[in-house]
């Protein structure tokens, strides 16, 4: 009795799969006709989150996400949907369900089909796998323990593996982003000589920060650490000193910030360079 509506409803869904990178508002008319011709399924929802995500109705997307998860949590498990929702998560604060879904995801990264977009998929889960070992350390002290001025360290294993996994890719716009995160990853997790020598190779291959803002970071202020490493000199210490300024000063990696920061003061000047610390 329902084959027509059925059918109409198959449709409108193929549809606004088709249009998600195209058109997305498109792609959210068709998703909400097919549910108001078969009310109640999860994929819908899923269309409708990820056409809100690519709208940049950010809410909105984590709203029909939970939706169609209620319905049915399969629904959200091809990879281009894991990585929407992992996005939705990131953006909406909640790293450690994020978390888990680049866990899942990244074994599949290469049923994705963009190479950047693997990329994408392995910068973010590293940014997102370091804010949740910050957020564990700063929250993970036992009574037992002695109090510190210090936060108490995170170990980066994880983060540093989705990084040098990124590095072995082939180039991407994404290339000198991954290169600096891994140092940066390195530095806070104990591991200097490892760090100076990634560094020392983004210097020399000449890597820069992908203009437009690095949207992978999962701690906002973690920026002006990845532009410093970038930076030499007066502008490399200036940034140190902002992150430092900010929220950077209580994360356990403050202490890596200031031997980075003292590190910029004491190297020599280029030739031709005048005032500066």
């Amino acid at each position: 009795m329902r084959a027509p509506e059925l059918g109409r409803y198959c449709d409108l869904v193929a549809r606004a799969k088709a249009l998600l990178v195209s058109d997305p508002a498109a792609a959210k008319t068709a998703a909400e006709n097919a549910e108001k011709v078969l009310p109640g399924y999860a994929a819908p929802r899923v269309l409708l989150a990820r056409a809100a995500l690519a709208l940049g109705k950010i809410d909105d997307a984590a709203r029909e996400f939970e939706a169609a998860r209620g319905k049915d949590p399969r629904s959200v498990e091809d990879p281009p949907t894991m990585h929407d929702l992992a996005e939705v998560l990131r953006r909406t604060g909640k790293l450690e369900d994020a978390l888990a879904v680049y866990r899942a995801l990244v074994p599949r990264i290469d049923l994705l089909g963009s190479p950047d977009r693997r990329v994408a998929v392995l910068l973010e889960a590293a940014h997102v796998s370091m804010a949740v070992a910050a957020s564990r350390a700063a929250g993970g002290a036992t009574p037992a323990e002695a109090p510190s001025t210090e936060p108490k360290r995170a170990p980066l294993d994880e983060a540093a593996a989705y990084l040098r996994e990124a590095r072995q890719r082939p180039p991407s716009a994404l290339s000198g982003d991954v290169l600096l995160s891994l140092v940066l990853v390195l530095d806070r997790n104990g591991d200097r000589v490892q760090a100076d020598a990634a560094l020392a190779d983004a210097r020399a291959s000449g890597v820069h920060l992908r203009t437009g803002g690095p949207s992978y970071l999962a701690a906002a202020e973690d920026k002006a650490c990845l532009e410093a490493l970038a930076a030499e000199g007066a502008a490399a210490v200036k940034l140190w000193e902002t992150y430092l300024a900010g929220p950077g000063a209580k994360t356990p990696w403050a202490a890596s910030a200031r031997a980075r920061l003292e590190a910029a003061k004491k190297a020599p000047r280029p030739a031709g360079a005048k005032g500066g610390p």
